[in-house]
């Protein structure tokens, strides 16, 4: 298989560099036989995050050498049927345990399923995927939290707006739904994650099934405001809260004069919007009046510096942080 098709397909964020760096290794040992040294694998985050999307694409590569197991489905399952689960087939490679924290809620099917685990592990790679972000514990019988801590252990960050923009454009291609790059931006900015998208997707799809015709801005909007989960900030209001918090206007921070009280809050400004937002570096660009890919990173990265050599401005880098977020609403 060509893993550069499955990233096509799976859209992960460079944030998440390592969790690519394991799944190339990962095919290498599918693909080539190369000895895999990672196991088990354990893969938290949020919902929202692509958990579930990467297992989908991980099967669908791949579906004679990886199984997943949906964890949640073992606790209306008798002994037997769950041993038939952890039964595989001998050109199984890899079993997927996804939502593991569902076996929280029942001890007995926990142990059981930590035996199989045990068992398994010798010939099997095992990558597990849990919501539970808690450093500390899983909530999992001390012998199976011990087993996964002997492996390696990712969060999966949440999708920056350019992830999210290619999976709109991707979905929607796929359903025949063509919008312009515009419209996919308008709805990623407002959008929390895949999960969201993909019911607007599902209404967008049914609106098209409905009328026969592609929704206009108008009735995607309505779309959005009615299925998705609206992130009320934007990039004019973080500018906002940063030009108060240093005296000056949104039009300061936009414009060109260099004042380094001025540069330095514009560069707070372009972190911020990276960092809440997600927006890529050529929106950025536009939103602060044109200014090229370079000139962005530049900002981005004096303030990272900042925030490890300056803890003056680490402190005011949290405190305008929680002030944006404060004025994040999600609107059903």
């Amino acid at each position: 298989m060509d893993k550069t098709l499955f990233f096509e397909e799976v859209l992960i964020n460079q944030k998440n560099a390592e969790i690519i760096q394991t799944l190339n290794a990962l095919f290498a040992y599918l693909n080539e036989q190369i000895p895999f040294i990672f196991n088990p694998i354990l893969l938290k985050g949020k919902t929202e995050t692509g958990k579930s999307h990467l297992v989908k694409n991980l099967c669908k590569f791949y579906p004679r050498s990886i199984t997943s197991i949906k964890s949640g489905d073992l606790l209306f399952l008798s002994q037997q049927e769950i041993k038939e689960k952890f039964t595989l087939l001998k050109e199984i490679k890899v079993l997927i345990l996804d939502d593991i924290q569902s076996l929280a809620r029942d001890k007995t099917i926990a142990e059981q399923v930590t035996y199989y685990i045990e068992n398994l592990i010798t010939k099997h790679i095992i990558i597990i995927i849990t919501q539970n972000t808690d450093e500390n514990s899983l909530d999992l019988p001390k012998s199976l939290e011990s087993k996964i801590s002997m492996g390696l252990c990712f969060t999966m960050q949440e999708p920056d707006l350019d992830i999210r923009v290619r999976y709109i454009q991707q979905q929607t291609e796929k359903e025949n739904i063509h919008l312009t790059k515009e419209q996919c931006l308008n709805i990623a900015r407002r959008s929390s994650g895949f999960r969201n998208i993909q019911t607007i997707i599902n209404h967008l799809k049914l609106y098209v099934l409905k009328t026969n015709k592609i929704p206009d801005t108008n009735e995607i909007e309505r779309i959005v405001a009615k299925q998705g989960q609206n992130f009320v900030i934007n990039p004019d209001a973080i500018i906002s809260i940063v030009a108060q918090e240093y005296g000056y206007t949104i039009k300061d921070l936009k414009g060109k004069k260099r004042f380094p009280r001025i540069v330095e809050a514009r560069h707070l400004a372009i972190y911020l919007c990276r960092e809440i937002l997600g927006e890529t570096y050529m929106e950025i660009g536009k939103i602060f009046g044109g200014k090229d890919h370079s000139t962005i990173a530049h900002s981005i990265k004096k303030i990272e510096d900042l925030r490890v050599t300056n803890k003056i401005m680490n402190n005011l880098v949290t405190e305008v942080t929680n002030q944006c977020k404060k004025h994040i609403l999600y609107v059903k």
